[in-house]
């Protein structure tokens, strides 16, 4: 995980489901799905497709850890990404959170996580999802040295291991790469983003990893 260091604690770049409660008031609250984005032992980015306005007060759970008390610091602009619509958030713990029991976390998120190590590539091409009970067809939204984001009504669960077929536009060759799934979204999710998985990359064949290497070496990521 690459720390993001422009603020008093540095955040680290995570992507992972995250499941919140908001305090909308005394007796009212409302359950939201959604992606954190970064973490820090201050606070963190979190991505849902509902607006929530300073300085409500939630309670964040990160990929089924503890539950964590924050409240929104900013919110918005709803922006679109390539895996839906979302509105950013920023959220402020209302304890900050130590730096061993932050290291505990992250140690704990670091299996968990699709982590952005590198650029990742918007991108739209069928692939061929190999798995244990035969092969689906699906389509990848996103691409990067490390993983994907493949969109799917029915993702596996996560932890399953798979290997991927497909061929980058412009390019003739097809490529197989082995993968993990290491986090999916149900297309019963309310949490703004498609149906889907974020798969990380095992160990490739040489030649297969140079393709997809000169590949995103010569085409400009977001």
């Amino acid at each position: 995980m690459s720390p993001i260091a422009t603020r008093r604690h540095p955040r680290t770049q995570i992507y992972l489901p995250s499941h919140c409660t908001a305090l909308l008031s005394r007796d009212r609250t409302i359950t939201l799905e959604g992606k954190a984005d970064t973490v820090g032992q201050g606070g963190l980015r979190l991505l849902i497709p509902t607006l929530l306005a300073p300085p409500m007060q939630i309670t964040i759970s990160i990929a089924g850890e503890d539950p964590l008390g924050a409240h929104v610091v900013w919110s918005g602009p709803t922006r679109r990404t390539d895996l839906g619509i979302v509105v950013p958030h920023g959220l402020r713990f209302l304890e900050e959170i130590s730096e061993v029991v932050f290291g505990n976390l992250l140690a704990a998120l670091r299996g968990k996580a699709q982590v952005q190590r590198s650029p990742r590539l918007p991108i739209r091409v069928g692939v061929q999802v190999m798995l244990e009970e035969g092969v689906r067809l699906a389509t990848m939204l996103n691409l990067s040295a490390g993983g994907a984001f493949i969109t799917t009504p029915s993702p596996p669960a996560v932890g399953e291991e798979l290997h991927l077929f497909f061929t980058l536009p412009g390019t003739h060759s097809p490529l197989s790469l082995p993968g993990q799934v290491v986090w999916q979204n149900g297309i019963r999710s309310s949490n703004g983003f498609q149906p889907g998985m974020g798969i990380a990359f095992g160990a490739a064949d040489t030649e297969e990893a140079s393709a997809l290497e000169r590949y995103l070496t010569h085409t400009p990521p977001r």
